[in-house]
């Protein structure tokens, strides 16, 4: 197994593996075929079992071999390309999505793509997948290797190790600012670092960008070179599959944003790519769990890894670092506003270093929650509110 699918033995939970096993043993192959979701997966699961870590408690020994030889049989086949090739062509073609002429790709995805395919691919150092929050604690610490990868996050763990995150005393200042991403990041003063949330797609590069969809992530990849990056993620660390892990996030380091219309200004950014649980049970990649409570526990498992993976690769001590986060989830996943809202309060809020006095917050100099809507924007001031005990957010 590659490199590219590098774990720390410390970072990995009963649950992280669990949810690996569960989606390549899921009978429900068009959610989990059609993009690649278990190949993703079994490579992960078959660089595990590599290193001699013992995956009989998750699956039978007869299993994974007959799980094997099925999804080896998918490498040659990408089964979203065919829904838009002329000839319903379904063999494995790495980038077509970039050089397709398909009539059912939308023209506003086709001259994106004229601007994306002149930044060439991300370097694999920069395309990060993070299965916990835990991951990225483990991130500085020289030990617990599943194999030698020296370089596997190492501008985050000079960083980590030079600027413990425990030691930072930033501003933390949290902001509410109503307006559209693509904008929004041309409104922080240049010589910033910009971390952006993607509210992604679990299940396939840049949610349905191919079809000329308008909901964040396929903003996001419009106007900058996002969708490039996710799809280095499909073919150079996801064996020409996809996905987001569960309880995790993938995180794109120097992405260009480009200013809308004339594309004459640009923006650097990082952006981290995390999904919400589809509630509508449509679409999702990841079965939905049974209760309330466990959906509300797990989405904010999700939601520490991003404010983890932002922390991890802040530029220096974070304190020229904004962070921009959102109503994650809400809109098609059908997640409610109030428990994403009241989990960010509670995850921005939790102690960071108790002899300083300081919380998760103040590992930026500046957040700020982003939404077009403003009943949204004042939801998670409410929240906010009631999370730090007094009224520190402001609206810009």
């Amino acid at each position: 197994m590659s490199s590219s699918s590098f774990i720390s033995s410390l970072s990995l939970y009963e649950e992280n593996i669990g949810s690996l096993v569960k989606l390549c043993l899921s009978k429900d192959r068009e959610r989990v075929d059609i993009h690649g979701g278990r190949k993703a997966a079994l490579q992960y699961l078959l660089h595990i079992q590599s290193v001699g870590f013992d995956l009989s408690s998750y699956i039978s020994l007869k299993d994974f071999e007959k799980l094997k030889e099925e999804i080896n049989k998918l490498k040659e086949l990408d089964f979203y390309k065919k829904k838009f090739d002329e000839r319903r062509d379904d063999t494995y073609e790495p980038y077509w999505e970039l050089t397709s002429h398909s009539n059912n790709i939308h023209p506003i995805a086709k001259n994106a793509r004229q601007i994306i395919n002149k930044y060439g691919h991300f370097p694999l150092e920069q395309l990060k997948v993070y299965f916990n929050a835990k991951q990225i604690d483990n991130i500085p610490s020289p030990k617990g290797h599943f194999e030698s990868y020296a370089s596997f996050d190492d501008d985050a763990r000079n960083n980590m190790r030079k600027y413990p995150i425990a030691q930072r005393q930033n501003k933390g200042q949290i902001n509410t600012k109503q307006g559209r991403i693509e904008k929004a990041v041309f409104d922080i003063p240049s010589g910033k670092q910009i971390i952006v949330l993607d509210f992604a797609d679990e299940r396939m590069p840049g949610g349905l960008f191919l079809y000329g969809a308008s909901t964040q992530e396929e903003t996001i990849c419009y106007n900058s070179n996002a969708y490039g990056a996710l799809l280095d993620f499909k073919y150079k660390r996801f064996d020409g599959g996809f996905m987001i892990p569960e309880y995790g996030c993938l995180y794109i380091k120097n992405v260009q944003f480009f200013k809308p219309i004339q594309h004459t200004e640009q923006r650097t950014v990082d952006i981290v790519a995390v999904a919400c649980y589809d509630l509508t049970r449509e679409h999702g990649l990841y079965e939905v769990p049974s209760s309330s409570e466990r959906i509300e526990a797990n989405t904010q498992k999700k939601l520490e890894t991003v404010i983890a993976s932002a922390q991890a690769n802040t530029e220096e001590n974070g304190s020229d670092t904004y962070l921009i986060i959102g109503p994650v989830g809400c809109g098609a996943f059908q997640n409610p506003i109030q428990t994403i809202v009241k989990l960010w309060a509670k995850i921005l809020s939790q102690p960071l270093n108790n002899s300083l006095n300081t919380q998760q917050r103040h590992a930026f100099e500046h957040i700020w929650f982003l939404s077009g809507k403003t009943d949204k924007l004042i939801t998670f001031e409410k929240a906010c509110e009631e999370a730090f005990g007094c009224d520190i957010v402001q609206r810009l």
